[in-house]
């Protein structure tokens, strides 16, 4: 019998601005499976380290199954997020800081997001815009955290009018 693999949609458009941010804000995504397949394909083009392609190459390293780049993980942080909401009124990351890769991600591993808005402050420089800074854990279906991080993003203020 096969474990059902699953995965998250992309969230509604909206426009989310600035001033409609709330510090301790949060929301959570997933749970999201990490396939053998989607490991070493994404692996094998963008982080060919032994451990993130093959089997044999996973249980020759100190983790003794093929595990997921650090790079994959950060993109399935993405696309969680965007589950959530895909904002048009984000401008882009300004500062991606305090990553921590605190679990190997392994195959079969079911993946779910919270996400808290710690700071927020308007632009010094730009007021048409602000900048709202969050903390982000990435957990496995154990619960325990795999990967944190905190990422400054810079938003669109709303229009005057």
């Amino acid at each position: 019998m096969s474990k059902k693999v699953k995965d998250v949609e992309p969230g509604p458009v909206a426009a989310t601005w600035f001033e409609e941010i709330r510090v301790g804000d949060s929301a959570r995504a997933g749970p999201i499976t990490v396939t053998a397949e989607e490991i070493t394909t994404f692996a094998t083009r963008y982080d060919p380290l032994p451990m993130h392609v093959t089997d044999t190459g996973g249980k020759a390293s100190v983790h003794d199954s093929i595990i997921a780049s650090g790079v994959l993980t950060v993109a399935l942080k993405q696309r969680m997020i965007m589950s959530i909401e895909r904002n048009t009124a984000i401008i882009g990351a300004a500062r991606i800081e305090n990553q921590n890769f605190l679990r190997p991600v392994r195959a079969g591993d079911e993946l779910s997001l919270q996400v808290t808005c710690i700071a927020k402050r308007e632009s010094r420089t730009r007021p048409d815009r602000g900048l709202a800074t969050w903390d982000f854990v990435i957990s496995n279906q154990r619960g325990d955290p795999v990967f944190t991080s905190r990422d400054t993003v810079m938003m669109r203020r709303r229009p005057a009018g």
